[in-house]
């Protein structure tokens, strides 16, 4: 029986394609990550359609998510390409594909939701091969959709900024109406967790990791899929405080 794919997911699949495609693969490239017959793990892989771009260039590709509908849809919209995918839970005891190392890891805006972020880099730091890389990708909450509140459905929730708005994520949101429960529940998550540059790069510390490369964006790549084109943030990147307000993206390239 074949499985039905709605637009949505076909629309999401080639966001993620497109993403990678054009911005994170030869950003790695340019940072002399070759990815040509090297393993390469797509940790809450969504979809699928970040991971079939780097098998495009030649990855071994492997990707788990939790959500088994996400899995399935990967499944399928990957095609004759050579890649597997499987469900999986980070803090499961064991991660899918056991045995495995890899030469790059890839966390694609979901490290920022990671209660456990210390523990977890030192779990991926275990199934890394020597001299492997990992690649993290995240809005800075201070930034203008640090919360992801773009997935809410009311226009007022969807304003810039206004997850930090004072009981903004404890008050106003869980009052919101038609809204979907776990849209709102990760906008409260990151509003507890509060990740901007400057505790991930504590934590990439903490976690036994140091930062090799990074860019920050004043428009995100991940923001084609609103028909903007992505804007390097340069030096007002590197200012502290100020990137936590001005960037809207932010890619690490880590090893241990």
């Amino acid at each position: 029986m074949t499985m039905e794919i709605s637009a949505h997911a076909g629309r999401y699949w080639q966001y993620e394609y497109d993403v990678s495609a054009r911005y994170m693969a030869p950003l790695l490239e340019h940072w002399g990550i070759e990815l040509r017959d090297r393993s390469v793990l797509d940790v809450g892989c969504g979809e699928g359609g970040g991971l079939c771009a780097l098998s495009d260039r030649g990855a071994q590709s492997y990707g788990f998510d939790i959500d088994e509908r996400r899995v399935q849809v990967a499944r399928v919209l990957k095609g004759t390409r050579v890649i597997e995918f499987a469900t999986g839970d980070l803090y499961a005891e064991r991660l899918p594909f056991p045995g495995m190392l890899h030469d790059l890891v890839v966390l694609h805006d979901v490290f920022e939701h990671l209660d456990h972020k210390v523990k977890t880099l030192g779990k991926l730091r275990e199934i890394m091969s020597p001299g492997a890389a990992m690649l993290i990708t995240f809005p800075p909450y201070y930034s203008a959709y640090g919360a992801h509140q773009q997935h809410l459905r009311a226009w007022y929730a969807q304003f810039p900024f206004v997850h930090l708005v004072p009981y903004g994520a404890s008050s106003i949101l869980p009052r919101l109406k038609d809204e979907f429960p776990h849209v709102v529940q990760e906008v409260q998550k990151l509003a507890r967790l509060k990740m901007g540059i400057r505790s991930f790069e504590k934590i990439v510390v903490a976690g036994g990791f140091h930062v090799v490369h990074k860019k920050t964006y004043l428009i995100s790549p991940n923001h084609i899929r609103f028909g903007l084109r992505p804007v390097a943030a340069g030096p007002l990147g590197g200012i502290p405080y100020l990137n936590e307000v001005l960037c809207t993206g932010a890619i690490y390239l880590l090893s241990p």
